[in-house]
C-alpha cells in the first residue's frame, strides 16, 4: 500500500483511449459506449488528435435527439490532468466536471490515458490512508428507495431528483429485493429503431417503459456491504462486481448507501487546503445566480468551521415546473467534515431562500451534533476523539 500522495493520474488510467470520429452519429456512439462498458467516449479527429467528448448523460437530457445527429454537434470540450497529477488532484477535476470519466495528458501534452471513477475504485485498496475509514462514514443514510412494483419512469423522476444513477428496490416486506440502475433504464427504454418513422421520436421507444415495472428490468440479488465495513473492502466489491452502487444492511434492514462518488469525494478531501470544495449540480443559470449562491455557502461554511472542517459541500438543485405556473425548486445539500456527513433538503419558490434554509437547517445539526460530543466527553473523561 502506498501513502495517498505518492498515487499518481499514471498509477491509476487506462492507456487504451476509446474514440470516436467527430463525423459518426449519436447511434454509433452508444453502440461504442454499450460494447466497451463505458459512459463516455472520446471524440477524435485524425489532424487535432482529443477534440470532445459525449456521455450518456448527453443522450438522456436530450432524449429527443435523432440517433443520425452527428457528434460534433453534441460533443463538449473535455477537461484533462497531467498523468503526473496526484490521485487528489484527479478526484478533484472528476468532482468539479461532473464527469465519470477524463483524459490524461503528458508534459507534451499528447493524450497517454484516461480515467474513469471505476479506475479509482480498483486502485483504493492501494490507499494506505483510507485504512481506517468505514462505509458508515461516507454513506448517504436512509436512501430513498422505490418499490418493486412502481413504474420505470418514476425510478427516472427519483435519480433525477437525487442525482444518482442507481436506486434500491424493496419488497412487499420492506426487504431490499434488487437495485435499478439509469444504464438499465437506457438499455430498455432507449432502443434504436430500424427506421426512423414519421411521427415518432427518433431514437427513443419510451412509451413502452414509461408504464413498465421496476422489478421487470432490476437487477436481482444485489451485492451489499455493512455499516461497518471498511471503504477498501467496499471498493473491492465494487471492482470485482462491476457495480457503482452498495447498499448498506445491518440485521436485514437499510441503513445506506454508497457510492463510487463517495469515494472519490473521501480522495479529494483530503488534499492540502483551507478551502472548502463545493460543487452545484443540476442547475442551469446565469453566472450570476452560481455567485449569489456562493456567497451564502461562504457565510454558512465560515460558521460550521467554528465547530467542525468542511471538506466538500454537494448543492443538488431540481426545478419543479408546471405548464403555466412558476418554478419551485428542492435544494438537497450534502456536507461532509472530518465529524462525519450532514444532510439537509429544503423546498421553496425562491432558490435562494431555499438554499439559506437548506444551510441554516444544516447549521443546527453541526452545533447540536457538537453538544453531543461535548456531552459525551463531559461523562466519559478518559474518551479521546
Amino acid at each position: 500500500m502506498a501513502g495517498i500522495d505518492d498515487i499518481k493520474a499514471r498509477d491509476v488510467m487506462t492507456k487504451e483511449l476509446i474514440t470516436a470520429r467527430f463525423d459518426q452519429t449519436v447511434s454509433d456512439a452508444i453502440g461504442i459506449m454499450k460494447k466497451h462498458n463505458i459512459s463516455e467516449v472520446l471524440i477524435a479527429e485524425d489532424k487535432a488528435g482529443v477534440v470532445g467528448i459525449v456521455t450518456d448523460d448527453t443522450f438522456i437530457r436530450r432524449r429527443h435527439l435523432p440517433l443520425s445527429t452527428k457528434l460534433e454537434h453534441v460533443m463538449s470540450k473535455p477537461p484533462a490532468v497531467k498523468e503526473d497529477d496526484s490521485v487528489v488532484d484527479v478526484c478533484e477535476m472528476l468532482l468539479s466536471s461532473a464527469l465519470r470519466g477524463i483524459p490524461v495528458k503528458n508534459n507534451r501534452g499528447d493524450y497517454v490515458g484516461f480515467i474513469a471513477r471505476t479506475d479509482i475504485t480498483r486502485a483504493i485498496p492501494d490507499i494506505e490512508d483510507l485504512d481506517k475509514i468505514y462505509v458508515k462514514d461516507v454513506m448517504t443514510p436512509n436512501p430513498t428507495t422505490i418499490q418493486e412494483r412502481d413504474t420505470v419512469s418514476k425510478a427516472k423522476n427519483i435519480m433525477r431528483s437525487l442525482d444518482e444513477r442507481v436506486v434500491p428496490v424493496m419488497d412487499d416486506y420492506g426487504k431490499l429485493s434488487g437495485m435499478i440502475g439509469l444504464v438499465d433504464i437506457i438499455n430498455e427504454t432507449f432502443k434504436p429503431m430500424e427506421r426512423e418513422a414519421r411521427g415518432e421520436r427518433s431514437g427513443e421507444k419510451e412509451s413502452p417503459g414509461r408504464d413498465m415495472e421496476v422489478k421487470s428490468i432490476m437487477i436481482d440479488n444485489p451485492i451489499t456491504t455493512s455499516p461497518n465495513e471498511g471503504i477498501i473492502e467496499a471498493a473491492k466489491k465494487m471492482s470485482n462486481n462491476d457495480i457503482s452502487t452498495l447498499v448498506a444492511i445491518d440485521e436485514g434492514d437499510v441503513k445506506g448507501i454508497i457510492t463510487q462518488v463517495d469515494m472519490i469525494e473521501t480522495i479529494a478531501s483530503f488534499r492540502e487546503s483551507d478551502h472548502v470544495y463545493v460543487q452545484i449540480s443540476g442547475l442551469e443559470e446565469e453566472p450570476e445566480t452560481f455567485d449569489v449562491m456562493y456567497d451564502i455557502m461562504q457565510k454558512y461554511l465560515k460558521k460550521f468551521a467554528n465547530v467542525v472542517k468542511p471538506l466538500v459541500l454537494n448543492v443538488h438543485v431540481v426545478s419543479h415546473q408546471k405548464e403555466g405556473e412558476e418554478t419551485k425548486y428542492s435544494v438537497r445539500l450534502r456536507l461532509q467534515t472530518d465529524h462525519g456527513m450532514f444532510y439537509t433538503k429544503e423546498f421553496d419558490w425562491n432558490i435562494m431562500k431555499a438554499l439559506d434554509a437548506g444551510l441554516e437547517s444544516m447549521r443546527r445539526q453541526v452545533f447540536k451534533e457538537k453538544e453531543m460530543r461535548v456531552d459525551y466527553k463531559r461523562k466519559h473523561p478518559k474518551y479521546v476523539g
